[in-house]
């Protein structure tokens, strides 16, 4: 029997000019800004599976970070990232800025997105809000999209660097980076002007490349990093030595 793949609109919010969208089809929730580009798949089969690979390789920042008791996650999106640390670490503190409410209330509604005292969210403008944190974090997680790409305030070199300020000393960013918009080169001189290490892995054959950046002067060896990763392998049921295969330098020169 040909199983019915038809999809349809359960939710719509605008906000701020945007407009927000859950749609349903089988077996999955997608949060849109009115156009086909999935902002955030949700598995109504399998909650704690992240379905965009994306989300996987963003959680590569745990091989520098294997038990991160900050987290801060610039844009919210349906919030799988944040889900999945909020399960897989009982103790961890994670903090959202989310300039979208309409945003916020999908990922809450939709998205069985947890509400509780470890997960803190700020809804307004990042570079806003930024400036007025009075803590460091362990890990930022920089994913901050409109309908097509990052608003301009989130790309820029400043941004960046206020930004850096607020992690841990042996702390790292971590950002998804969209190759399709033309700027990606420029993104990672921006990258490599403000951090001492700066890594990537692509997530997809074409769209998403996971940036990381650190202030750290000496890198992991690579044996340590496998160790690592068969160690989160074995607790998160993530394939991380998979992934860690993609990690590489950045290597255009500025």
């Amino acid at each position: 029997m040909r199983r019915d793949r038809s999809e349809r609109l359960i939710w719509e919010n605008e906000n701020l000019g945007e407009v927000v969208q859950v749609w349903e089809k089988e077996g999955r929730r997608e949060l849109r800004f009115g156009n086909h580009i999935m902002q955030s798949v949700f598995s109504t089969v399998n909650a704690e599976y992240l379905v965009l690979p994306y989300t996987r390789f963003m959680l590569l920042g745990l091989l520098f970070c294997p038990n991160p008791k900050t987290v801060l996650h610039v844009g919210l999106g349906g919030g799988s990232i944040a889900r999945w640390l909020h399960r897989e670490f009982p103790l961890l503190q994670q903090t959202i800025i989310e300039i979208n409410s309409g945003v916020v209330e999908a990922a809450q509604l939709f998205f069985d997105f947890p509400q509780d005292d470890r997960l803190r969210i700020f809804q307004g403008d990042a570079t806003e809000i930024i400036p007025t944190l009075t803590e460091k974090f362990d890990l930022i997680f920089l994913d901050a999209y409109t309908d097509f790409d990052r608003p301009e305030g989130v790309k820029g070199l400043e941004f960046l660097k206020n930004l850096s300020g607020f992690i841990n000393s042996t702390g790292w960013l971590v950002g998804n980076a969209w190759t399709m918009t033309g700027d990606f080169v420029e993104q990672c001189q921006i990258w490599k002007s403000t951090f001492a290490q700066v890594l990537q892995a692509r997530a997809n054959k074409k769209g998403n490349v996971i940036l990381f950046g650190s202030q750290i002067q000496d890198l992991t060896e690579k044996k340590e990093f496998e160790k690592i990763a068969k160690i989160l392998n074995k607790h998160h049921q993530l394939d991380f030595q998979r992934m860690l295969r993609e990690l590489k330098e950045i290597t255009i020169h500025i």
